[in-house]
């Protein structure tokens, strides 16, 4: 079953440690204590674990550093009152998932050992500590997003929560992975830490969160280590879907009153490029916005070699208030996914064009 009682944690960090190899050398983690405003168990504060270290035979995490967090879920995470908040394990809120929150660039994270000697930046430990501590340092406030402990005195589970396999795969799920989020209020700037484990694997299916079959591990696809057995895929399905199709741009906020019969003016409207030299089919491919919804393209769909196809999204509402946009090729993999803020989405008539 997933985990229980996902939810985000806001409070101010006061202190951090972390546990070195000769400290853990099985599961050790980075501490945070932080201040929600109610006290807590540790010397007044309550405490965050974070890994660095799987019990997996391919040891390492996967470690993501967006040091200017531009992302819906921040809209929805600064409204929120200190301590915790449960999370539905749904989209269109504040639940973070990796894969379809479209937060992350996957080929931009780092694999990375728990604890190595000689000179820094070697490890997990040198990448993550120096972030928390400058955190303390400026009185940033945190929202820590995870599994509160049964005392509700902290909590862990703060990485992705889905695509493992053995005995993990029973706290699979998706709209439940766990980050470290950053609020700078003096500059109003989001930072994000975001960490997987290298033995999970990257695609997996919309209702239990569980590795597709024939999905890459993280550690397959950053080149660091051989797929683990579960990403051996069958004769017909192949590693990564097509990655030759972006989404490049939408008009998320058109002229006058949109997706309505009345209206004249332009529809909402993604624009999908091919960035590659043989023309693409695109029947059965789906566009998704941040509620799930599909807009199925038609059987006759078709890209030419460097060409940018509108798609109409057809009452497939982009949120003006910030949102997701997300390409699922007909296996129902990820092709590509974008995300917009709020103020992005606000100047009405505007083309946002998204950088490759």
């Amino acid at each position: 079953m997933p985990i229980l009682d996902y939810g985000v944690w806001k409070g101010r960090p006061v202190r951090v440690s972390a546990e070195r190899l000769e400290q853990d050398a099985t599961s050790p983690h980075i501490h945070l204590f932080f201040d929600d405003g109610a006290g807590g168990h540790f010397a007044g504060t309550k405490r965050a674990s974070i890994n660095v270290k799987s019990l997996s035979e391919i040891s390492e995490l996967v470690y993501w550093h967006l040091p200017d967090l531009r992302h819906p879920i921040t809209d929805a995470l600064r409204h929120l009152p200190r301590g915790f908040t449960p999370l539905q394990s749904l989209p269109g809120g504040a639940a973070l998932d990796y894969i379809r929150s479209n937060i992350l660039d996957f080929d931009a994270g780092r694999i990375l050992p728990h604890d190595l000697p000689g000179r820094v930046p070697n490890d997990i430990i040198d990448f993550v500590l120096p972030e928390l501590q400058a955190a303390i340092a400026r009185r940033a406030t945190v929202y820590l997003l995870g599994e509160p402990y049964s005392d509700r005195q902290g909590l862990h589970d703060i990485h992705m929560n889905q695509g493992s396999t053995g005995r993990f795969a029973q706290y699979n799920g998706p709209w439940q992975d766990g980050a470290v989020i950053l609020h700078y209020e003096d500059e109003d700037r989001f930072e994000g830490l975001f960490t997987a484990f290298a033995s999970q694997a990257m695609h997996t299916d919309e209702t239990q969160g569980h590795a597709l079959p024939g999905a890459p591990t993280f550690a397959a696809h950053l080149g660091r280590r051989a797929p683990s057995p579960h990403a051996t895929p069958p004769p017909d399905m192949p590693l990564v879907p097509d990655s030759r199709v972006v989404i490049c741009g939408a008009l998320v906020n058109p002229e006058g009153v949109e997706n309505r019969p009345s209206s004249t003016g332009q529809p909402e409207t993604v624009y999908l490029m091919n960035r590659s030299d043989t023309g693409l089919s695109l029947a059965g491919w789906r566009i998704l916005n941040k509620l799930d919804e599909a807009r199925v393209l038609a059987g006759d769909a078709w890209l030419a070699p460097g060409a940018v196809l509108a798609v109409p999204m057809s009452g497939v509402v982009l949120s003006n208030r910030g949102g997701t946009i997300t390409l699922l090729d007909p296996a129902g993999l990820k092709v590509d996914g974008v995300s917009y803020t709020a103020a992005e989405a606000r100047p009405e008539g505007q083309v946002l064009t998204f950088r490759r």
